[in-house]
C-alpha cells in the first residue's frame, strides 16, 4: 500500500521540508516522513489501514481514510 500527503501554502505551492507524521490505530505507533521540493511525503505502511491521523508541526490537521495509490493535500500557514 502507498499513499501520498502533500503540504500547500495559501498560494497552493508545495512547501518543502515539512516533517509529516501519521499515526495508525492498528499499528500502533507512527511513520515520518519529510516534504520533496513540491510538497509530497509519500508512505507505505505495512499491511492494511483504513484510516490514518495526519499531523504537521505535531498539530493534528485530520483523520483520512486510505486506500492504495491515495493522495491528499492540507493548507498550512507560512509561519
Amino acid at each position: 500500500m502507498e499513499f501520498s500527503i502533500r503540504i500547500i501554502d495559501e498560494d497552493g505551492d508545495g512547501v518543502s521540508d515539512i516533517k509529516v507524521s501519521v499515526s495508525f490505530d492498528s499499528l500502533g505507533g507512527w511513520l515520518e516522513e519529510f516534504t520533496d521540493s513540491d510538497g509530497w511525503a509519500t508512505f507505505e505502511p505495512s499491511g492494511h489501514h483504513v484510516s490514518c491521523k495526519v499531523y504537521v508541526r505535531d498539530e493534528l490537521l485530520g483523520e483520512v481514510g486510505i486506500e492504495d495509490g491515495d493522495t491528499f493535500s492540507f493548507n498550512i500557514d507560512s509561519d
